[in-house]
């Protein structure tokens, strides 16, 4: 604090006081008149502050709650939703290949063996067999029946390609 005869200029109403207060934050100078309005407007200031701290935790509150909705999160959803889709595709792709090769293959095996029974048949009317054309009727419903078990040309192939694009997640120092 100034004192004595010498007047010292007041930070606040910039006027000569011989009485002034030294503000340990700042360091300027202020007489008995200005220095209550500056704390005052110190306070303000720390209202402020108190105010956005207030906000900044709502914020930070509102997510912890719900981080279903942070954007990241989103990312990976619909990152899902995607692969999904073009799994399913693919799946929907290969099952219809399948049906369509089963049938025409059915439909061959249909062809083979109603020329098997018209030739049992006529064998039987004939009467006129022995071994070896059992063995050739036999072999041929042999035949039949692996087809049918297990389809010629066709497999399940994986590669190595990704059908989908990995992701992951990258946090930085």
């Amino acid at each position: 604090m100034a004192t004595g005869t010498s007047k010292v200029r007041c930070s606040g109403c910039d006027k000569e006081k011989r009485r002034v207060v030294k503000c340990d934050g700042c360091s300027r100078l202020f007489c008995d008149h200005c220095l209550p309005r500056h704390h005052q407007e110190l306070s303000e200031e720390l209202d402020e502050i108190e105010t956005s701290r207030n906000l900044f935790r709502q914020a930070l509150n509102e997510q912890i709650q719900d981080s279903k909705n942070h954007l990241l999160i989103k990312q990976i959803d619909q990152w899902e939703e995607d692969s999904i889709r073009k799994i399913k595709q693919t799946a929907h792709e290969c099952r219809h290949l399948v049906h369509q090769h089963t049938a025409e293959h059915i439909a061959q095996i249909e062809v083979n063996l109603t020329k098997l029974t018209d030739k049992l048949k006529e064998t039987r009317q004939e009467n006129d067999f022995n071994e070896i054309d059992l063995n050739e009727l036999k072999n041929a419903l042999t035949k039949l029946t692996k087809e049918l078990d297990e389809p010629p040309n066709v497999s399940i192939k994986q590669e190595d390609t990704a059908l989908i694009k990995q992701i992951s997640v990258v946090v930085s120092p």
